[in-house]
């Protein structure tokens, strides 16, 4: 499939904290949090009530990454604690990813469960330096490759205040004029990842059609959302209400997200000729 490529521009170094330290149990800084967060509307102005309902899972889930850390790993001076991915829009999934911002150069993914009022969760924790962010720097010790630190640097350091809700520790600087400059690379990233991941069957991978199907959905999700910020049109919209018509079925068909996600690359591939 072809998607056309679009490069990250970042100058490092760059600010990722407003060294303001957040309260989240505070219902006046939540609203601001939520109103910049990318997903704070479905689509044009249909209001995501998700980010309300689910607020207080988000922060006692944020306060048992950090006590783990600090079980874990005592020597972790961690900065920031944010959520991000399918909890913040989605009805139906079945985990919460965190981004734990430390001191220092760290770069690694955990998985843990947590079990809260007698129900329990399946938490991802991404643990990344806050010089891997400031100055765009490698872990030399991660077990993850350099090229795959790149990506993720490059598209988590722009997006932060957008993508990833904060809600223990600093938060998050805007960065909008880098953001904006972006917004395409990161569809780009999306869409590649998801192609690749989800898209195509991998034997080595041992991933169900129902779990793809889901994928697809959400990335393509995320992947509109920064091509309406730039963008804003009524053929973005038909599809961004595509893809929560399609997330509203209580079973997903793989086939027919994949039609979807061929109907979004020939329309980002149309849009990224004028880039």
């Amino acid at each position: 499939m072809n998607i056309k490529p679009v490069s990250f521009n970042i100058e490092h170094p760059i600010k990722i904290f407003n060294r303001n330290i957040i309260n989240f149990k505070d219902r006046k800084q939540r609203k601001i949090l939520f109103k910049r967060n990318l997903y704070y509307y479905l689509y044009k102005n249909k209001k995501n009530n998700l980010l309300d309902k689910r607020w207080k899972i988000f922060l006692d889930l944020a306060i048992e990454v950090k006590d783990y850390l600090s079980k874990k790993y005592g020597n972790l001076d961690v900065l920031s604690v944010s959520i991000f991915g399918s909890a913040l829009h989605s009805e139906k999934n079945d985990d919460y990813d965190f981004l734990a911002i430390v001191r220092g150069n760290e770069f690694d993914n955990i998985k843990i469960n947590v079990k809260l009022n007698k129900k329990n969760y399946s938490v991802g924790i991404s643990i990344k330096g806050e010089e891997n962010f400031i100055k765009g720097i490698l872990d030399k010790k991660s077990h993850f490759n350099e090229e795959l630190q790149t990506k993720i640097i490059n598209r988590t350091s722009i997006s932060l205040p957008y993508r990833h809700l904060a809600i223990l520790g600093y938060g998050f600087k805007e960065n909008k004029k880098i953001f904006l400059n972006n917004c395409y690379a990161q569809v780009y990233d999306l869409l590649i990842n998801t192609h690749k991941t989800y898209y195509l069957r991998k034997p080595e991978k041992e991933i169900s059609n129902k779990t793809r199907a889901r994928k697809i959905l959400s990335r393509l999700f995320e992947a509109s959302k920064y091509s309406h910020i730039i963008n804003p049109n009524k053929e973005i919209e038909k599809i961004q209400r595509e893809i929560i018509s399609l997330r509203s079925r209580k079973v997903y068909n793989l086939k027919e997200n994949k039609e979807l996600f061929k109907e979004f690359v020939k329309y980002y591939n149309k849009i990224a000729k004028e880039i």
